[in-house]
């Protein structure tokens, strides 16, 4: 085993070796993908629409140029009697995808291009014959063009379209105009940080597994009352509906987080923790929130294309009927302990846990909360083109309920994402009202207590 621990530096490894070993991270993914039969894999993707003079060949170079920066997005599994590796293929770009819509008429080449887009965003890829990358640019008109790039989420995480949005805007403009790109060289690659992570033996990952399993021991699944029967295995699509907190009870909110020396996040978790004890008829479970994860933490991996992302299980206790400030400050520990413990990767966590596997059920957590603190920027900016978002469907989700919330212009936008085999939408709008109805409760009266709180709502 090689000599380091989770605080020595990833640095390149051996020319020789060739079939790497894959991440924690990587093999829970290679497990659902492999263990269980689906109608399609889980991707990350980036769509944009391109308004403008867009010169398609030097963009086409410029994705090509991404691609063989990063060996991960050039990677394939091969099974092995000890278990899967990882191969990187050669620095040969991608093949994009062209699709001229200009001969339909033009009041039916926007909706045909979402039709293609989803179409292709429902693949199903083969971890070990590939391709898990996959790139199409969509042609409106002369001056109107939808490219996308879909990745298998064993290859990458969200954290990393913001890598690639960044390194595009610096490799087209160059491109197009005959230039050479100004883009640092990168110092590792994600099969360095895998090979160095197989080494890793510290005494902290021992703490850390220590603490997951006393904090999951005996944990309960969330089980919506008005839910319906749990399909035998996930597959439905998803579908969302979305509020928006004005600006005044945005405010009250961050208030509230100030006065319990907390965050605008452990607010709403809070809440969100009382409306689903609420939908639920139970004082405990655990609602999931991603993490950066160890990779995005440490410089030389920071840059890198891979899947860094982790995910945490936060427990929740509210039994004693307890007021919302007492819950509050227990979502704040519980936050605040977490995060202390947040390098484990959660398969190795989910291994752990006494929960007998249900293919129609996410282990450990049934509800995720993701937060965005800021307004989140356009990441990608183009000279001489409009870059625009180009909203596609929702694909299915692993787990029942995925909470969105963050803020815009008009206040906070919450979205709630859901299992439509599991959730009527009736259901989801009744959740999304009772949300924003019981912030507005507990931040005039954070000393009241649950039993009377949920009577509010």
């Amino acid at each position: 085993m090689t000599d380091v621990t989770w605080d020595s530096p990833v640095s390149a490894r051996p020319s020789h070796l060739v079939e790497l070993p894959l991440t924690p991270l990587q093999a829970r993914w290679w497990t659902l993908c492999t263990a269980y039969p689906g109608g399609m894999s889980p991707l990350v993707d980036l769509v944009h629409r391109l308004r403008g003079p867009l010169d398609a060949d030097a963009w086409g170079h410029a994705v090509d140029a991404v691609v063989n920066r990063h060996e991960i997005l050039r990677t394939l599994f091969v099974a092995k009697p000890d278990g899967p590796v990882q191969v990187v293929g050669p620095p040969t770009g991608i093949v994009m995808e062209l699709l001229d819509l200009r001969d339909l008429p033009e009041g039916e080449r926007e909706p045909r291009a979402r039709e293609l887009l989803d179409e292709r965003r429902r693949l199903a890829l083969d971890l070990q014959t590939g391709p898990l990358v996959h790139t199409s640019l969509l042609r409106l008109a002369d001056d109107d063009h939808v490219w996308r790039m879909t990745v298998h989420h064993i290859l990458a995480d969200g954290a990393s379209l913001a890598v690639i949005d960044r390194e595009l805007a610096a490799l087209y403009p160059a491109l197009a105009a005959g230039t050479q790109p100004e883009l640092p060289e990168l110092s590792v690659q994600y099969g360095d940080f895998a090979v160095w992570q197989a080494g890793a033996d510290t005494e902290k990952e021992d703490e850390d597994r220590e603490y997951w399993r006393g904090q999951l021991a005996g944990l309960v699944p969330l089980e919506l009352v008005e839910a319906l029967p749990r399909p035998a295995a996930k597959g439905a699509p998803a579908a969302e509906v979305l509020r928006v907190l004005d600006v005044d009870l945005t405010g009250r909110v961050e208030e509230l987080a100030r006065s319990s020396r907390g965050t605008r996040f452990m607010v709403l978790l809070a809440a969100l923790y009382v409306l689903l004890a609420r939908s639920s008829g139970q004082d405990g479970f655990a609602i999931g929130i991603p993490v950066a994860g160890i990779g995005r933490t440490r410089p030389e991996l920071a840059r890198l294309v891979g899947l860094f992302n982790n995910a945490l299980a936060l427990r929740c206790d509210l039994s004693g009927d307890p007021t919302f400030a007492e819950i509050l400050a227990g979502a704040r520990e519980a936050v605040l302990d977490a995060l202390d413990h947040q390098d484990l990767p959660w398969g190795q966590v989910v291994a752990m846990l006494d929960e007998p596997h249900h293919p129609g059920r996410a282990q450990g957590f049934q509800a995720m909360f993701l937060h965005d603190e800021v307004v989140v920027a356009s990441r990608l900016a183009l000279p001489g083109l409009r870059v625009e978002d180009f909203p596609l469907g929702i694909p299915k989700v692993l787990h029942d309920l995925m909470v969105y919330a963050g803020p815009g212009p008009q206040g906070l936008s919450v979205k709630f994402v859901y299992d439509t085999g599991l959730l009527m939408p009736q259901t989801v709008a009744g959740l999304a009202d009772g949300y924003e109805q019981l912030l507005r409760t507990v931040v005039d009266e954070p000393g009241i207590r649950l039993s009377e709180l949920v009577k509010r709502f």
